[in-house]
């Protein structure tokens, strides 16, 4: 046996490694390595044939193999003896390809078994087959009992049998890029695993933390309900879990075939990752305002939606996918937006997490479908953010309507009872109009888009009430006439202030006009149309 001062090995490039795989020499029995080299954005390969089963498992958990992966970009795999000559038994194409001879940087002569591996192409072809066309019959076996079950409409057993599927897939996936399979660990652990080898599996499973993914969660919450003997009737997100499995078969068809060009040719190629996104739009204006948001906070993307130039003044409409970007935060985005470009440009901020759209989709799909598109998109922090698990078939509807339309009515009834008080006491009728000002704008657009915004600053929802319908843009003759800066004042009353009313007769009869017209407005959406049920009307 070779000393560890005798022993070097030039190809790693890498002292650190070189003088942990001396000590492993000297201290256990190893049969071979193999290395392959790869491109600086992609895992290099440290293959280590030992003995004994035993001592790969621990020698795998050591510290320095997940330090060396981090630092270095070296997958190291430690795989025992018979385990080695099994796969290469069945054709597996992650051996066949890393464990080939001209990737041997160490082999022990005084130890029978090794590796070598001879064959060529031609003689290996129908392995390959053999073993790809194993992957396909299970998978074909799999998809077959989850169609049945969905025509027989089970809920549950459904989505437990396509878990299944995409932990079949997973294995796959594991087994291709990595030689090794992580059963053990649950299916949000295997998919961050891989995703170190596959970026693009992000775009595939919608994120609700930083570790857990939206799909997941519901394949345990369907298990916990399956355990309480309950249902979960969730048909709508059969497309969207078969469009995520049949991505994952994708990419384990492309590996398939990646490996097999490799093994062909007998070398690796340059694979080089083309990564560009245009993240700065020529619009001046634009590019301002995304370098404004970006400073602020950290977002996964903007949608550019809708824009309109009114006067000319124009008013872009931009969607942010961030965390923790509420009301106040949008608030100090567009007051810097404001200081930094002038009156000439509006600025309609709405922010959402990922996870939150995805979990609110049943009632908020028709609005969010709308815009998250990519034509829309001016900004994205990587290529890799997926696509929302949309509700196929969805059928949109005003759930609660009838929760949001009473108060603001009612609102409206409260504030004609004051304005027409013979005393003319309007006290409190300040704050009265700033609620129904406000109610009437977030029921407003939740009747024309399915969308319910946030408490969000009284002009932005009266610009969403126009976006929902241009239509509207008639009554802001109403609030350019209005005796003060209208959105100031109504932001000022949104708090309650403990103090005498100022208000005159002429300033209540604006009000008053402004209160008439869009609750006629809104009368003719929700009762002239029907939208509520007779039961519910007043």
């Amino acid at each position: 046996m070779k000393t560890s001062k005798k022993l070097s090995f030039p190809k790693l490039e890498n002292e650190f490694l070189e003088n942990i795989l001396r000590q492993l020499v000297n201290q256990h029995n190893i049969f071979q390595m193999f290395f392959s080299k790869q491109p600086s954005c992609m895992f290099s390969y440290l293959i280590i044939h030992i003995e004994k089963n035993i001592d790969a498992q621990e020698l795998q958990q050591n510290k320095w193999v997940k330090k060396v992966r981090k630092r270095y970009q070296i997958d190291v795999y430690f795989i025992y003896s018979e385990r080695l000559h099994h796969r290469f038994s069945l054709g597996h194409p992650f051996i066949e390809f890393y464990c080939k001879p001209s990737a041997i940087i160490y082999q022990n002569k005084e130890l029978e078994n090794p590796l070598i591996i001879t064959r060529d192409w031609k003689k290996y072809k129908k392995r390959f087959n053999v073993f790809q066309d194993h992957f396909h019959h299970d998978h074909d076996l799999h998809m077959s009992q989850v169609q049945n079950l969905i025509s027989e409409g089970s809920s549950n057993s459904v989505f437990t049998s396509y878990a299944r599927l995409i932990e079949y897939d997973l294995e796959y996936l594991e087994e291709l890029y990595s030689g090794n399979k992580s059963a053990l660990l649950s299916l949000d652990e295997r998919i961050n695993n891989l995703i170190e080898y596959i970026p693009d599996i992000q775009k595939y499973f919608v994120r609700y933390s930083h570790n857990k993914f939206y799909l997941t969660d519901l394949f345990v919450k369907v298990k916990e309900a399956t355990a309480d003997d309950e249902a979960i009737y969730k048909e709508e997100m059969y497309k969207a879990v078969g469009i995520a499995e049949q991505s994952l078969y994708h990419l384990i068809e492309e590996r398939f075939d990646e490996l097999k060009n490799q093994i062909k040719k007998g070398l690796f190629e340059s694979n080089e990752v083309v990564c560009q996104i245009d993240d700065k739009p020529k619009n001046r204006i634009l590019s301002v305002a995304i370098e404004t948001i970006l400073n602020s906070v950290e977002v996964e993307q903007i949608y550019l939606y809708h824009q309109i130039t009114d006067h000319e003044k124009t008013t872009y409409y931009l969607m942010l996918i961030a965390m923790g970007t509420g009301n106040e935060k949008l608030k100090l985005i567009t007051q810097s937006l404001k200081s930094k470009i002038g009156e000439k440009y509006n600025f309609v901020l709405l922010s959402h997490s990922r996870y939150w759209i995805q979990t609110n989709l049943y009632q908020h799909q028709s609005f969010f479908a709308n815009i998250i598109q990519g034509k829309y998109l001016i900004y994205s922090s990587n290529e890799y953010h997926p696509e929302l698990h949309w509700e196929i078939p969805h059928n949109p509807y005003h759930a609660d309507l009838h929760f949001y339309y009473k108060p603001t009515k009612d609102i409206a009834l409260q504030f004609f009872t004051i304005v027409n008080d013979s005393k003319e006491n309007y006290q409190g009728l300040d704050s009265l109009f700033t609620l129904f000002f406000m109610s009437f704008c977030r029921t407003y657009i939740f009747i024309k888009t399915y969308y319910l915004p946030n408490y969000l600053s009284i002009q932005t929802l009266w610009q969403l009430c126009i976006y929902a319908d241009s239509d509207m843009r008639k009554y802001n003759y109403l609030i350019e006439q209005f005796w003060t800066d209208f959105f100031p004042y109504l932001d000022r009353h949104i708090i309650l202030h403990h103090k005498l009313s100022k208000l005159n007769k002429e300033e209540v009869d604006q009000m008053n006009v402004i209160v008439e017209k869009l609750m006629h407005e809104l009368h003719n959406l929700v009762i002239e149309d029907g939208l509520l049920l007779s039961f519910e009307r007043d």
